[in-house]
């Protein structure tokens, strides 16, 4: 993107500094040609590049037949032409017409040097597109050298020789210099040109490009956003410029890794520029290819794909089958085959980019990437041979474009032994350099801005599977638990981290600093996709908010700075060793983890005293078939009870998958599971799982209560990192158990009515939304449930509210932090399908006036804004730890209540039963407090739910089954 912005800065004439330019070719003067020149120049390149290309092409053939024109005119007129091709997309055409302008211009001598200086320029973007960064880089400064000639320091001239020069150091991995040559060119541009000129914001968009690579996200979002504002406020209403710096936002959007906030603007973009360009333009091709990028990057392979292929098709039709703008879009293409498993596509596609860069002379980072992913591919296809060629061609060329230490060139080194490692048997160490890649691509997972870690650990799950693959083949089984912890650096094992990071800080006061730091960052991520959901819809976001979360943020981190030297160094994921791992564990305790990977996925069981490695049993597509038939028949059944079939074959298949033979080898009955799960298997609570195939037919109360479900032989408790296991030996946080408790709101809605969304309940006005809210069906069961948990705490160690009390105020009003066990038995509600309502939430009493204190929905963000320091805080609600079957963001609450300071969860996995949840957390509770060990607590408690006959249906999965524990 940033030699598009490049090009567009050299090639947009109504914004050069010279305000009267001489005419264009004095030297020809016949009125037909001349009519020809003026009604080409009256052509805007960027709105119609087509209409732009035919009539320069048209002057230029005049001018050819015309005697007594001089050769730099001829070449003026040359240059014209190279631009208008340049525009409609024919990049490598235009760069031959560039470079014949330019000898034509060196050749006339010292007072040509300005129209040299433009051929020239324009030869240097060109080559820098196309990869070829030495050409690039020696024109470039051979144009430097020429506008030093011409013009002092201080000059818009000299700025755009530093923006070029950083472009071109930025596409080589030098980012430093980058930066500081792209920033010189800023500090120039603000110092010579009027405040909101154009030229200062598309250089900042410049800059933000680079800082992405620099991983300074939340520095290139704040710029290109400031520049989309800047270029709105001074510019007409779709103007090109414009729909750049907002692409620039969105850009810095999906690199993060926040795919789901750069969708709904990178669809509003795209409307924009249909409308104002028409369906066949190049910057519409590249919006859609933008927006593909957000789709893939959250899994959508199937969605991205037709996009990609779109885009490619508006560039071939503009410049031809060898464009290498179609090219690269290709590429991105070729990556969705791959990932939909369509290999013979995505080499056929990938090959065919080869054929492009080959023809063009490409080379740099697109095409290490392709070659990467051909060796990934052929290794996967049983080719290794070949695929190891491809790799050794990759990493020679990351040598030659990228500096060492380059995230780029660590990946390549997992993935060359990576591909060792699929040729079977011929990896016999993992490779010290695998090593080093993966410290430097965990060293960065800050936990003080949790929220980036997340996003920047999504970005590099690939390296983090495979890297485990290596592992696996090596038999290194420690290696493997080290990699495995990176697998499984998601949100949910990330906010205990931070947590655990707070606990671990050294003092009161040092937490707070920490606290302060975590929870700014959280409020400017709120701040920002707020902003992104208003613009999605073409409102008018209000600036200074999100500036104002800016300042908070930057004003804690100064705060920890000043605690110590090193203050803001990143607090990096720490990975815990088997000695470690084992320390935490007591007798009768095994951890089981799991994660797929390229080669189909690899397991662990971690004892006191073993550590026993194996491949899993079932691949992630196998995996979520079963999942899909699984889940639907546990939620229908909470209803319908032992009337409901139930899907016996999946259930086992599941279990088989993860506990092979190797794996549950030396697994004694009753041990206590904690699981590190990963894909299908975090939407589904493992106590579910068939051990074995049923004895009989599952077609009765007994035939259910007797079938040999997994929590019959093993209490399971979920894991969000392994961490959160040394917490078990410093107790509770609060010095005696204490009970707090909100729940049984009033909702007057019909028990048996559908469920309710959030859209429901913000799509209208907020008296219209209370009355939604009012609507929910009453949970009977919820208010027995609380009094029986304060009866069995006394009533000195219990404070619960009910009914009309049970409400957000009072839960923000709360000294939560005296909690040790904390309970919401109240509706968990889903995001709804409006674009600006993305937050799950928990339901309380409706307020008479809904307010931005109390509207009802204690939402995620709230959540995690709470200060807890409880030892277990029980979800008893409606789908509060997963939404659908794909996991892909359901686990917000669990992960806000984490962050807020929980140390386990119970939560539910789909709608429960209100009965069954007050028997369960009631039951689980007294076995505690008479000192049980929860998760053996929990067990027993599910095991007396399946089989009390006063609960109707109590035996069926769906009704004792949703629910889980998470946590130590």
């Amino acid at each position: 993107m940033i030699w598009a912005l490049g090009l567009v800065l050299l090639a947009a004439p109504g914004l050069q500094a010279q305000e009267t330019p001489p005419p264009l070719a004095p030297s020809i003067v016949q009125a037909d040609a001349r009519a020809l020149i003026e009604a080409a120049e009256a052509i805007d390149m960027e709105e119609d590049p087509a209409g732009a290309r035919a009539a320069w092409q048209s002057a230029y053939d005049t001018v050819l037949t015309l005697e007594g024109v001089a050769q730099t005119d001829r070449a003026a007129i040359l240059n014209q032409l190279g631009s208008a091709i340049f525009y409609a997309g024919g990049r490598e055409e235009a760069l031959g017409l560039f470079r014949e302008a330019a000898s034509v211009f060196e050749a006339a001598g010292p007072d040509y040097l300005e129209p040299l200086e433009q051929a020239l320029g324009n030869v240097a973007s060109i080559l820098g597109t196309l990869g070829r960064l030495d050409e690039a880089e020696a024109a470039t400064r051979d144009v430097l050298a020429i506008r030093q000639q011409l013009y002092p320091e201080d000059h818009v001239q000299i700025a755009r020789s530093y923006f070029e020069l950083g472009s071109i150091l930025n596409a080589r991995g030098e980012l430093n210099d980058a930066i500081a040559l792209v920033e010189r060119s800023l500090r120039i541009r603000e110092t010579v040109l009027e405040e909101g000129h154009p030229h200062i914001a598309m250089t900042q968009v410049s800059l933000a490009a680079i800082l992405i690579r620099a991983y300074r996200f939340a520095d290139a979002a704040e710029l290109s956003r400031r520049a989309a504002e800047q270029l709105e406020a001074s510019l007409p209403p779709g103007h090109p410029f414009i729909g750049f710096a907002r692409s620039s936002y969105a850009g810095a959007l999906n690199a993060w890794g926040r795919y789901e906030a750069a969708e709904p603007l990178l669809r509003r973009i795209l409307e924009d520029r249909r409308a104002s360009l028409g369906d066949a333009h190049p910057q519409v091709a590249d919006t859609l290819n933008n927006l593909g990028v957000a789709l893939f990057g959250q899994g959508r392979s199937a969605e991205a794909r037709p996009l990609f292929l779109t885009a490619r098709d508006i560039y071939r039709n503009a410049a031809g089958a060898e464009s290498v703008e179609a090219a690269r879009m290709q590429m991105n293409a070729a990556d969705t085959a791959f990932a939909l498993g369509q290999y013979d596509d995505a080499r056929t596609e990938w090959l065919d980019v080869l054929g492009v860069f080959d023809a063009t002379g490409t080379a740099g980072p697109d095409r290490i990437r392709v070659l990467a992913e051909l060796a990934a591919l052929e290794a996967l296809d049983g080719n290794p041979a070949q695929g190891r060629d491809y790799i050794a061609n990759a990493r020679m060329l990351a040598a030659a474009y990228l500096p060492e230490g380059h995230d780029r060139r660590h990946e390549l080194a997992i993935d060359e032994a990576w591909i060792s490692a699929m040729d079977g048997g011929t990896l016999q160490v993992v490779p010290q350099e695998v090593h080093a890649a993966m410290t430097a691509l965990s060293g960065n997972l800050d936990l003080a801005d949790v929220d980036s870690a997340r996003d920047m650990a999504r970005t590099r799950q690939r390296a983090f599977r495979r890297a485990l693959d290596i592992a696996f083949a090596a038999g290194d089984t420690q290696t493997a638990l080290r990699y495995m912890q990176m697998v499984h650096a998601t949100g949910l094992a990330l906010a205990a981290e931070a947590t655990a990071l707070r606990v671990s800080s050294g003092g009161a006061q040092t937490a707070d600093l920490v606290r302060a730091r975590q929870d700014s960052w959280r409020a400017l991520r709120l701040a920002e996709e707020n902003y992104v959901r208003v613009r999605s819809a073409s409102a008018s976001p209000d600036p200074q908010t999100l500036a104002a979360a800016r300042d908070a943020y930057e004003m804690a981190r100064t705060a920890m700075s000043g605690l110590s030297p090193d203050g803001n160094r990143a607090q990096g994921l720490e990975t815990l060793t088997l000695e470690t791992v084992q320390q935490m564990l007591g007798a009768g305790e095994h951890i089981i983890a799991f994660a797929f990977t390229p080669a189909g996925g690899v397991s662990l069981r971690i004892g006191q005293s073993d550590l026993v490695m194996d491949r899993l049993a079932i691949d992630r597509d196998a995996a979520q078939s079963a999942l899909a038939i699984l889940r639907p028949a546990l939620e229908a059944g909470a209803a319908a009870g032992v009337a409901r079939p139930f899907p016996a074959d999946e259930a086992h298949r599941l279990y088989a998958g993860v506990f092979t033979p190797r794996l549950t080898h030396g697994l004694e009955e009753e041990a206590a599971l904690f699981v590190l799960a990963d894909g299908p298997y975090r939407s589904i609570p493992f106590p579910v799982l068939l051990t074995g195939e049923p004895s009989r037919p599952l077609d009765s109360e007994a035939a259910y209560a007797g079938a040999p479900w997994l929590i019959a032989r093993h209490a399971v408790t979920t894991l969000a990192t392994l961490s959160v296991l040394r917490q078990r030996n410093d107790g509770p946080g609060s010095a005696e158990p204490y009970l707090i408790g909100f729940g049984a709101p009033v909702f007057s809605g019909d028990t048996g009515a559908e469920p309710v969304t959030l859209a429901a309940l913000t799509r209208s006005a907020s008296e219209e939304s209370g009355r939604a809210l009012s609507s929910l069906a009453p949970l009977p069961g919820a208010r027995a449930e609380l009094e029986e948990l304060a009866r069995l705490f006394g009533e000195d160690r219990a404070d619960i509210r009910l009914g009309v009390w049970a409400t957000e105020t009072a839960v923000k009003s709360a000294d939560l932090n005296r909690a040790s066990v904390l309970v919401f038995a109240t509706h968990g509600l889903l995001p709804g399908e409006l674009e600006t309502v993305l937050e799950p939430a928990l339901a309380f009493t409706p307020p008479a006036q809904p307010d931005a204190l109390d509207d009802g929905l204690l939402t995620a963000s709230e959540i995690a804004g709470l200060r807890l320091d409880a030892d277990w805080v029980v979800l008893s609600a409606c789908n509060t730890f997963t939404a659908d079957g794909t996991a892909t963001a359901p686990d917000r609450l669990a992960q806000a209540f984490l962050y807020a300071g929980a140390r386990s969860l119970l939560v539910s996995h789909w709608t429960v039963r209100d009965d069954a949840a007050a028997y369960l957390t009631a039951q689980t509770t007294r076995r505690a407090l008479a000192g049980e060990a929860r998760p053996q607590a929990f067990r027993g408690a599910m095991l007396e739910l399946m089989r009390n006959e006063a609960i109707p249906g109590s035996a069926h999965p769906g009704v004792w089954g949703p629910f889980a524990l998470i946590g130590r």
